[in-house]
């Protein structure tokens, strides 16, 4: 006789959370445009030359410290801001030519950007 008391209060307090709506920022886009980049190989320029690739462009990618508070701006941050870029264009590779430091701008208190050729690689098969 005592599980029927407990099991009726264990609904009870189940069934009392299901008023309760979460709400959050999970959804295919943010997935989808947080893992862009990962579609994107760097290659060198040797590498290239050895695959079925295609020159859809150029690209230019930008690490900013926009105040004090944030880290200085790196080489990973700017090349990945440049991959997003390439997988926006529909390339799944990219080739750096240059990274360099760029004077600071009312945005910037310090910034670099990388610059590289997109392409797009057949896949080998």
């Amino acid at each position: 006789m005592k599980t029927l008391p407990l099991t009726a209060l264990m609904l009870t307090l189940l069934s009392g959370c299901s008023l309760f709506q979460v709400n959050t920022n999970l959804d295919k886009k943010n997935f989808t445009e947080y893992f862009k980049p990962s579609s994107v190989a760097v290659m060198d320029k040797t590498q290239v030359l050895d695959v079925d690739a295609k020159p859809i462009g150029t690209v230019e990618g930008e690490s900013c410290q926009t105040d004090d508070t944030q880290p200085i701006p790196n080489i990973t941050d700017a090349q990945t801001s440049a991959r997003k870029k390439v997988a926006d264009m529909g390339g799944n590779a990219v080739v750096f030519s240059k990274c360099a430091p760029v004077p600071a701008s009312s945005e910037c208190i310090a910034s670099l950007v990388c610059y590289g050729q997109a392409y797009q690689v057949k896949d080998s098969e």
